[in-house]
């Protein structure tokens, strides 16, 4: 099937929902059957061809070379961590993600690491106790005067409880960016480690550069009682336009 000519009848940004795409698909080829049509959404998201903002949802990628997927490549001391934890507790639910990686997006670079382990509620406490064990600096659900009183001279590491329905890892027990951006916009210890004044670049160079799922960062700052404060300030701090309504 020559995809070229579906793809034709979508304007580059605009959002579409897959009915949208299987009707293009059958104007084409009516014999294509829904399994195909699966397959050619995941083969054209894997290509970077179609980016999507949510389930179900998609657009065409408009510069392609600059909406990819998000790949991280952590520092050893986090994998260390992951590693420790994996070891003790295989089946436990947990994600995290380093402050070192703000980097590639803020003005002023940071020099001292820290990393925040989020682990489901009821294993915080067992999660701590192994990592203090092997980390004696590690910190457990810290408010902002202790992390600072009892900081580590090396890499920091702060265990805190994971918010219930928070996007899960894309791989491994690394967060998703839609879920830092909304972290570093609270005004919890993980929203005091940035500036406030490197916000708007930080938030502009993420969407330049990465395909977003608007819908899946929406509805965790919906869950973190963050959504109209995301929203004001994309529209207030940056020129960011938001595929989603």
């Amino acid at each position: 099937m020559n995809v070229s000519v579906v793809l034709d009848g979508f304007p580059c940004g605009e959002v579409f929902d897959k009915e949208t795409f299987r009707r293009a698909v059958h104007a084409v080829e009516p014999q294509y059957s829904e399994t195909a049509i699966n397959w050619l959404l995941v083969s054209l998201r894997k290509k970077n061809v179609l980016s999507s903002v949510g389930a179900g949802k998609y657009y065409i990628v408009l510069d392609r070379s600059a909406q990819s997927s998000y790949v991280y490549p952590h520092s050893a001391e986090f994998l260390d961590v992951e590693n420790c934890i994996v070891a003790k507790y295989p089946s436990v639910r947990f994600q995290m993600w380093e402050l070192i990686q703000m980097n590639d997006f803020v003005s002023h670079q940071i020099a001292k690491n820290v990393i925040f382990v989020e682990v489901e509620g009821l294993l915080v406490d067992s999660v701590y106790d192994v990592l203090h064990e092997r980390f004696p600096y590690a910190m457990n659900r810290p408010d902002l005067d202790l992390f600072y009183r009892q900081r580590a001279p090396a890499t920091d590491i702060v265990v805190q409880r994971l918010v219930s329905e928070a996007p899960s890892p894309a791989s491994n027990h690394s967060c998703v960016l839609e879920k830092i951006l909304v972290d570093i916009l609270s005004k919890k210890l993980s929203g005091q480690m940035i500036a406030r004044s490197e916000y708007p670049s930080v938030f502009t160079q993420v969407f330049q550069k990465y395909a977003i799922d608007e819908t899946r960062m929406f509805r965790y700052a919906r869950r973190r009682h963050l959504y109209d404060d995301l929203r004001q300030f994309i529209a207030e701090r940056t020129d960011i336009k938001l595929k989603t309504v």
